[in-house]
């Protein structure tokens, strides 16, 4: 395959996922943009592509959401804000590392879990941090990650975490199975 047209493949599958966020913007953190994040860390050949793509595509997505939800524009001058695109890089490392070029769905699903988890741990750590809501020791900061698992618990659906890992587990694997199948099945038919 062309490696061009490779990384417009992904690449399109990278903003389709960015671009679906609009769809699930009614239960928080249940998002697409995760899986994004692996589908270019494990898929995407040149090392700064991998990141360059998906990082365009959290930007777009962004703005797109400022757009189209009242207050999503406050998300630009949150002090938490170089947290969540760390946490995101970090997602895309993940998707090198544990996924890689050969696509298997037990490590897209342990990469969607960790990614998960690394978010968690890496946007409360930054809430810690950036706002006086608990104490600057190690008793404070575990106190935020407690909050951080309780935080929009309701009757409906989930909670933050949980919703960040149905998110990334469905979507991720939505997203790899599709471009599998893209590959062994429409793809040779079309040649």
């Amino acid at each position: 395959m062309n490696k061009m047209t490779k990384v417009k493949e992904i690449s399109t599958i990278i903003l389709a996922l960015s671009v679906a966020r609009l769809a699930t913007t009614a239960i928080p953190n249940l998002e697409p943009i995760g899986a994004a994040a692996l589908f270019g860390g494990a898929l995407l050949a040149n090392k700064w592509m991998k990141y360059i793509i998906p990082f365009i595509a959290l930007l777009l997505g962004d703005v797109v959401l400022s757009a189209f939800l009242p207050g999503y524009g406050s998300h630009f001058s949150s002090p938490t804000l170089i947290f969540v695109y760390l946490a995101f890089g970090i997602t895309v490392w993940i998707g090198k590392s544990v996924i890689g070029q050969e696509a298997k769905m037990s490590n897209v699903i342990k990469a969607a879990v960790f990614s998960s988890i690394a978010f968690f741990v890496i946007t409360n750590f930054g809430s810690w941090l950036s706002y006086n809501t608990y104490p600057k020791n190690f008793m404070g900061l575990m106190e935020c990650y407690a909050a951080g698992l309780a935080f929009y618990k309701n009757d409906f659906f989930g909670n933050f975490f949980l919703n960040t890992v149905i998110g990334n587990v469905f979507f991720s694997t939505l997203a790899f199975g599709i471009y599998g199948f893209y590959l062994r099945k429409l793809k040779p038919a079309a040649i």
